[in-house]
């Protein structure tokens, strides 16, 4: 019995091995070059790639829809909300501003503000900088852009409504400010620049370096449709308004993104280089931050500057490569890019570059969740051999079979919608935070669908191998 049990088990584990090998087989064929096939993996609604080489575009790569309810491709027109990376394009201001001597990284910025000003602190409010706001060691709580009303507050006004105050030494630790940080960034281009914010960045930055479909608005407008954003599998979801612009409301094309690029290209070369540089106490597990930009230094010499942006319905991934006037530009509307913009910055860089630039969180993420596939199937093939051979010493074998076929199914159907409610529903989110839109599974990389599938074959299978034990007929032997 126990030899087959083992037999079994190792069919099984076969089996799902090569179910695994099949699925990702599928998974990475496609047609065009790698990164068209990485794009393809992960099916996201709509995308826009921008290529850069010698220091200019030299290709735009589309995909998908920017409204597929409406049946709208992407085109090089398409405008999207490029989160995160907004930080980079407020910071790349502020540096302007610097080499213009009307800004310095190291005053407090205090005495730059005048509508609103970090709040008396033990911590010393006077040690918050310009630098150490743009490289997220300032010290100041985080904030969030879905709380307001229908009339949305100004700048200063979302600061005090966050309530924005320190709450550790400034200088002393690295934590990612979301929003208040690059926020108060954008109050003080206000209050030097005597402009609105938004003003001054179409003006100076926007108009100034070319980007002629960027901007900050949140829905169609004479510079361009704006994409609709896709949420979890691919359901429309609203755009959220947001009034700390600076850190994560720009709109725009891949096209105009890519303009971006070369600019901070041509910046590096000719600018105090500031930017560019590792700051102080920023080393995390996603390495050094520099100011709005992530540097990330090769093996074989070159170094590679990056951010990422996400929001609900929005992904994007600058890249550049100063060294060799190369860089890519990505944007998307749909969560599924999640993991995507990321893939596409180690494949541009391995093709390009001939090193690929690897985001130490994800790998470490991707690393996690393998050891948890093999967990998981070691853990459920251990469960099954044990059940089996209970049953089959008669303590858990049901006399009808129709029951325990049914019982089977109801478990099997059970454990099919957990999975979906946990995984592929927003109650979680709602639940616990209060916010839309948010899907589990957009945080998993994409081997998390892989072992879903193999779970699923393999609690199949156990359902069937339970199917066929017989329950053993007792002989009565008659006195001799």
């Amino acid at each position: 019995m126990k030899k087959k049990l083992i037999s079994w088990s190792f069919s099984t584990l076969l089996i799902i091995m090569t179910l695994a090998l099949v699925i990702n087989f599928s998974r990475n064929k496609g047609n065009g070059d790698e990164i068209d096939r990485t794009v393809e993996k992960y099916n996201a609604t709509g995308a826009s790639i921008a290529l850069i080489e010698n220091g200019k575009i030299t290709e735009i790569r589309n995909y998908g829809y920017e409204n597929k309810e409406e049946g709208k491709l992407v085109n090089d027109k398409t405008r999207f909300k490029i989160a995160s990376i907004s930080k980079t394009v407020t910071a790349y201001a502020i540096m302007q501003l610097v080499e213009e001597n009307k800004l310095d990284l190291d005053v407090p910025v205090n005495e730059y503000l005048k509508k609103w000003k970090i709040p008396e602190s033990k911590y010393g409010e006077d040690k918050v900088t310009l630098r150490k706001l743009l490289s997220h060691t300032s010290g100041v709580t985080g904030s969030r852009e879905d709380i307001y009303d229908k009339k949305l507050p100004s700048v200063d006004e979302a600061l005090k409504l966050n309530n924005v105050r320190l709450k550790r030494e400034p200088g002393s630790e690295f934590e990612y400010s979301e929003f208040s940080g690059y926020g108060i960034c954008q109050l003080v281009i206000e209050d030097v620049t005597g402009m609105k914010f938004e003003n001054y960045m179409e003006k100076y930055v926007f108009e100034s370096l070319g980007m002629k479909s960027t901007d900050f608005a949140n829905s169609d407008n004479e510079k361009g449709s704006l994409a609709v954003p896709y949420a979890g599998e691919g359901c429309a979801t609203k755009v959220v308004p947001i009034v700390m612009n600076g850190a994560g409301g720009v709109t725009t094309t891949s096209f105009d993104l890519a303009q971006f690029e070369i600019e901070l290209m041509n910046y590096y070369a000719s600018g105090c280089g500031e930017m560019f540089k590792p700051q102080e106490n920023t080393l995390s597990d996603a390495g050094y931050y520099g100011l709005g930009i992530i540097p990330r230094k090769l093996k074989n010499g070159y170094t590679v500057y990056e951010h990422n942006g996400t929001l609900t319905g929005w992904n994007s991934q600058l890249v550049i490569s100063p060294e060799t006037k190369s860089g890519i530009a990505v944007v998307s509307n749909s969560d599924k890019a999640y993991y995507m913009t990321y893939e596409l910055m180690e494949v541009w860089s391995s093709n390009f570059l001939g090193e690929k630039v690897s985001d130490s969180v994800m790998a470490n993420l991707r690393q996690i969740f393998m050891k948890i596939e093999i967990l998981l199937l070691i853990s459920i093939c251990l469960f099954a051999m044990i059940l089996i051979r209970k049953m089959k010493k008669k303590k858990l074998v049901f006399a009808i079979r129709p029951l325990r076929t049914g019982i089977s199914i109801v478990l099997l159907m059970l454990y099919l919608i957990i999975d979906y409610i946990v995984f592929y529903k927003d109650w979680m989110f709602n639940m616990l935070y209060g916010m839309e839109d948010y899907y589990l599974f957009t945080f998993f990389p994409p081997e998390f669908k892989v072992i879903q599938c193999e779970i699923i074959v393999l609690l199949i299978l156990i359902l069937i191998r339970l199917f066929n034990i017989q329950k053993p007929v007792c002989k009565i032997q008659g006195d001799v």
